[in-house]
């Protein structure tokens, strides 16, 4: 009896050990309420968005402080990261090729345990290696990452982007292979995905912000486009295109919205996207000839948004060539097909259909060679196909030397050759390598590119990786994969790590765990189940599939997710007390609504640089770019969206939530470091579960993390911690608090 009683106490003294040990960091609220519409909203920490303030930087100081007070004394972490160290230390390193022209191969060297990136270039069957470039000696003390990369049109001369700190805003820098040296061209803060060659290569356009504050909302209609030609200061550079372009063009004002100009590699034509949104979103394009940037020649119309092309600028859906266009297009049942127009006199509402839509295989993405178009398949991410057609013909040609393998991707090297990377990509083991000869039909092995001195982790065999769907609450199938050691029993006492992104029309090509990373099969050997739920909102069953979970249809992102969380713990995957829930960026807003819906099925959550506060997502630059995905606020049906699907809004008093590790950077231009901070206030406020809500923010990186890092070892800790937090909180044996 005494040993009971004392049992007792020691339970409960246990449990006021745990209540008193979360407590947070002081978070003054304000009294701020909006009416918007039909909408009486709550605001008390909008006093965080002012990330200038001296009070709000030593909030999120604070906040780490806690954060990393807690999470010092758990262990597991060092004998996983060890085990991970003792993998990337061995001697394997490669040379990976980007692009051939001319004579000249330019590629990139590195091994498992680099971080910097090291160019260099070869010519012909030469294996001379010469340097180009490291990123982390382009200036002295500073680790920079590669921001742009961009062959010039005459193959003479490559354009390089240093980005720092992952601003996504790098410096540009131009070298010329014939003299084998860098120009004294330099260009500061230039946005990485905006530069585009002239036809006759002697300048670039790219993209800039005039704005002194990048994150201010009204920045979007500061960004303009110039003209830089080489040999000249980059302070005359000339604005060619700003946002007033739209009313010349479209002969309406496109306010709120970016501009894009861009010449798609080519040497007759530039193109204009006077509404862009983002990502794959289907708008209208227009076109003059590439005759110079401040002529007055008119614009002509090349397709709109109603004819449903695929047209972004990284030349991955829309590709020019002699003969027409080739595009992917969403046009009749949503699902994606390849068609063809005239370069001529392009009629896109009439293209010629290539390759027909396809309901199980997704195109996602379209490349060239020399005399080929391939087009790019996945199932779910789970299986990979190509289809080559031929340039002159438009046929469709076998390739048999590569029918044997299932999962794998091709990499093409520019459009004066027909050689390729074959990249064989299996889930349980590293990439082998091949260069495939399309017009030979031809697969070899070459020393040169092949991965040197590889191995494998123990029990790489031992790996299952299966595709299911699931009924949604609609009766809509949503594909789920789930990976798994074979030892593992499915008995329900499995921790499990349910993933989701949804969004953007993002295929199953963004799969968080149905492709190698050694770090997943370590944690898969400790019996944790990895899975991926392909929700409404991504591109997996094509363009129908994204405008399911978008704007007023996003709930049925989040209600996919928990069906497919409902599905895992039924059928003795896991059960609540041992589910993590994951998702980060776009897919930090399924996760925050997903556990402000159903917060009992989940023991925890990693939100990374979550959209969580969706009803202010006018309130900083990328989120107006943002609205044709999300939703206008201005737009009272589409505020109406917003507010559903904001979980800083939908957070509820008293109410037993999971555990949360949220993260932000401070860097970050995508989602703004006050979004995940007012939820992780929101959050420690309101959650009655007395489990700990932890907020980490990277001072020193941005939307992917800490650029910054030193050493493999510590950027892969700081990646992992999220995925380390959900172990412990799911009670997994290996990961607890000392």
């Amino acid at each position: 009896m005494k040993q009971v009683f004392l049992t007792l106490v020691f339970a409960l003294l246990s449990n006021c050990i745990v209540k008193a040990q979360y407590n947070y960091p002081a978070t003054r609220k304000v009294v701020q309420t909006d009416t918007v519409f039909k909408h009486t909203l709550h605001d008390p920490y909008r006093w965080l968005e002012n990330l200038k303030s001296e009070e709000v930087k030593n909030w999120f100081v604070a906040q780490q402080a806690f954060t990393d007070s807690i999470l010092q004394h758990l262990s597991g972490i060092d004998n996983l990261i060890e085990q991970l160290n003792d993998y990337n230390t061995q001697n394997t390193w490669w040379r990976s090729p980007v692009v051939k022209f001319g004579n000249k191969y330019i590629f990139t060297k590195g091994g498992r345990n680099q971080l910097n990136i090291l160019y260099y270039y070869k010519t012909g069957n030469d294996t001379t290696e010469h340097f180009v470039f490291d990123t982390w000696q382009i200036h002295p003390n500073k680790r920079y990452t590669l921001g742009a990369f961009a062959p010039s049109s005459n193959n003479q001369y490559l354009l390089v982007g240093f980005d720092e700190k992952g601003q996504e805003y790098p410096f540009l820098k131009i070298y010329d292979f014939v003299a084998d040296k860098w120009l004294q061209d330099s260009i500061p803060n230039a946005y990485n995905n905006t530069i585009s060659w002239d036809a006759a290569s002697k300048g670039f356009i790219y993209g800039v912000s005039n704005s002194n504050d990048r994150f201010a909302p009204e920045n979007i209609n500061k960004d303009v486009f110039k003209y830089h030609q080489l040999g000249t200061a980059y302070n005359y550079d000339k604005i060619v295109m700003d946002s007033s372009l739209s009313e010349n063009i479209e002969h309406k004002t496109s306010d709120n919205l970016y501009t894009s100009l861009f010449t798609a590699n080519s040497k007759k034509r530039i193109y204009v996207k006077p509404s862009v949104g983002f990502e794959s979103e289907s708008t209208g394009v227009y076109y003059k000839n590439a005759t110079g940037f401040n002529d007055t020649q008119k614009w002509k119309k090349m397709f709109t948004g109603k004819d449903s092309v695929y047209a972004y600028f990284d030349l991955t859906f829309f590709l020019e060539t002699t003969s027409g266009y080739y595009f992917i297009s969403a046009k009749g049942n949503g699902l994606k097909s390849l068609r063809k127009a005239s370069f001529t006199n392009p009629d896109f509402s009439n293209a010629k259909i290539i390759l027909p839509e396809n309901e199980l295989w997704q195109l996602e993405y379209i490349t060239s060679t020399k005399s080929y178009i391939l087009a790019c398949y996945s199932k779910y991410g789970f299986l990979d196909k190509v289809v080559f057609i031929d340039k002159k013909t438009d046929k469709v040609i076998p390739v048999n030397s590569i029918s044997a393998y299932k999962r794998f991707n091709v990499a093409t090297l520019g459009d004066e050759t027909d050689e390729c990377v074959f990249n064989v990509t299996d889930i349980n083991r590293p990439r082998r390598s091949f260069i495939l000869d399309i017009s030979k039909d031809k697969l070899v092995t070459d020393n040169y590119w092949s991965v040197q001195n590889q191995t494998l982790l123990d029990g790489y065999d031992n790996i299952v990786s299966e595709i299911i769907e699931v009924p949604s609450y609609d009766g809509t199938l949503v594909p789920l994969n789930i990976l798994r050691d074979k030892s593992t029993r499915l008995d329900g006492n499995n921790v499990c790590i349910l993933y989701g992104y949804g969004a953007y029309g993002i295929g199953a090509k963004n799969n968080k765990y149905n492709s190698y990373d050694p770090s997943n099969n370590l944690v898969l050997q400790r019996g944790v189940i990895l899975a991926h739920a392909y929700v409404r909102g991504g591109g997996e069953k094509g363009e129908a599939w994204h405008n399911a979970g978008m704007k007023l249809t996003k709930p049925n992102s989040w209600k996919d997710f928990i069906a497919c969380a409902e599905y895992l713990i039924k059928n003795n995957y896991t059960q609540p007390s041992k589910l993590a829930c994951s998702g980060g960026s776009a897919g930090g807003t399924l996760i925050g609504r997903t556990i402000t819906e159903r917060p009992d099925l989940f023991a925890a959550a990693l939100l990374n640089v979550g959209l969580l506060n969706t009803t202010r997502i006018g309130a900083y630059t990328n989120g107006v770019a943002n609205f044709g995905e999300y939703g206008n606020p201005a737009n009272e049906n589409e505020f109406n969206g917003l507010v559903e699907m904001d979980a800083v809004l939908k957070t509820k008093p008293n109410t037993n939530y999971p555990a949360m590790y949220i993260t932000a950077g401070m860097n970050d231009s995508r989602v703004i470091a006050w979004m995940p901070a007012k939820f992780a206030a929101t959050m420690q406020a309101n959650s009655a579960s007395a489990r700990p809500i932890l907020l980490h923010t990277n001072f020193e990186g941005g939307h992917y993390g800490n650029d910054n890092a030193k050493t493999l070892i510590d950027k892969t800790r700081t990646q992992l911690m999220g995925e380390f937090f959900l172990l412990w909180q799911c009670g997994h044996k290996d990961f607890r608090i000392k």
